[in-house]
């Protein structure tokens, strides 16, 4: 008798301590929607790790263009994905060139407007880059700085250390920054001296 007196003394301090510690008390059971229960009791306790995506953070591009006649970086948030598709996105902001906030600050590009870009191959880290469109009658100060506009841009990726141009499948001598012209796979230390100090 006694240790039933003591169980239901017991249950009747639960109650009381539950009640002010504001935890409603109900008479009959409800049912809990699946949702509203926290993953780690559903889940037996066992939180599962976030899985990488490429789709669903953004991670920072580099692309260069032209204030007084030196290259600077703007920094461009775009979506992750394979090495080609951000090359890609460099790409198409190069030729899209600097925004109407950019260009108010000083910003243009050396890019002549019918210059298209596309990639023919992009193999380890070197990728070559396929010329179009007319790049005649420009100074040699144009050019080199729209070289090195598309050099430091794509190898501002961690996945590109080299680049090389053709057009239509020859290989396109281009120029460096101390004037001299090359068909040898251009890197950003070659430009590295055209950069805003």
């Amino acid at each position: 008798m006694r240790t039933v007196s003591k169980a239901i003394a017991g249950l009747l301090t639960a109650i009381v301590t539950l009640a002010a510690c504001g935890v409603p008390v109900q008479s009959t059971p409800e049912p809990v929607e699946p949702g509203s229960v926290p993953s780690e009791l559903r889940d037996g306790g066992q939180t599962p790790s976030p899985q990488p995506s490429a789709t669903t953070h953004k991670l920072p591009l580099q692309v260069n263009f032209v204030r007084n006649n030196q290259l600077v970086s703007i920094r461009r948030e775009e979506p992750a994905g394979t090495p080609a598709d951000r090359l890609s996105t460099v790409i198409k902001d190069l030729i899209a060139g600097p925004t109407k906030t950019e260009q108010a600050n000083g910003i243009t590009t050396a890019l002549p407007p019918g210059l298209t870009l596309s990639i023919v191959e992009l193999q380890g880290t070197r990728v070559v880059l396929q010329l179009s469109g007319d790049t005649e009658g420009r100074s040699a100060t144009e050019n080199v700085l729209a070289v090195g506009q598309i050099v430091l841009s794509a190898t501002a990726l961690p996945s590109v250390d080299e680049v090389t141009f053709s057009r239509d499948g020859v290989p396109v001598e281009a120029l460096l920054a101390d004037g001299a012209l090359t068909t040898d796979a251009l890197t950003a230390a070659d430009y590295a001296s055209l950069r805003a100090r």
